[in-house]
């Protein structure tokens, strides 16, 4: 196996896991509101931590799948003004939406590693965790998409990628 095969089955691998963790937290996402809602109105009593739990989770989820929203091309689009270009000024204007994209991508990891920076010390009132991790996993998947939008445009300029077509997905 060469190096080339190497690369391409941990990159594989890594979207794997990626996806195994959103999946995992919408999971636990769920089964702790559900605990949430058993507990309150069953039971009569709440258990404080289901709350913060449920939302950090949800947060993980959002983001980390936005990330594999990008890369299966799934987020909303609206064409109707793409879909009358010709293939030349369809990727003109797809090549200009990523570099706007790849802008207030930065914009976002500027602003997630300041709050980063200011919530190091400020935990979760119910459990010891750090607010941090929340903008965190904010950079890490602004970073990702930052780096597919790349790659798509690199791909575009360079002749290798149509608008049409779809070449993460593989």
């Amino acid at each position: 196996m060469n190096t080339t095969e190497h690369i391409t089955r941990a990159i594989e691998l890594f979207w794997r896991l990626l996806t195994g963790i959103v999946m995992t937290a919408f999971a636990l996402m769920l089964v702790i509101m559900a605990v949430q809602v058993i507990s309150r109105y069953a039971l009569g009593m709440a258990v404080s931590w289901t709350d913060e739990a449920s939302r950090y989770l949800f947060l993980a989820e959002i983001f980390l799948g936005s990330v594999l929203a990008l890369r299966y091309q799934e987020h909303i689009r609206i064409t109707i003004v793409t879909d009358v270009l010709s293939p030349a000024l369809r990727n003109i204007a797809a090549s200009v939406a990523d570099v706007i994209c790849v802008l207030v991508l930065l914009m976002l990891v500027v602003g997630a590693w300041n709050m980063m920076d200011r919530t190091a010390g400020i935990m979760a009132s119910t459990f010891r965790m750090s607010f941090s991790y929340i903008y965190l996993i904010q950079m890490i998947s602004a970073l990702l998409m930052i780096g597919l939008l790349l790659g798509d445009l690199y791909r575009r300029l360079t002749g290798g990628l149509p608008v049409t077509e779809d070449s993460r997905s593989d």
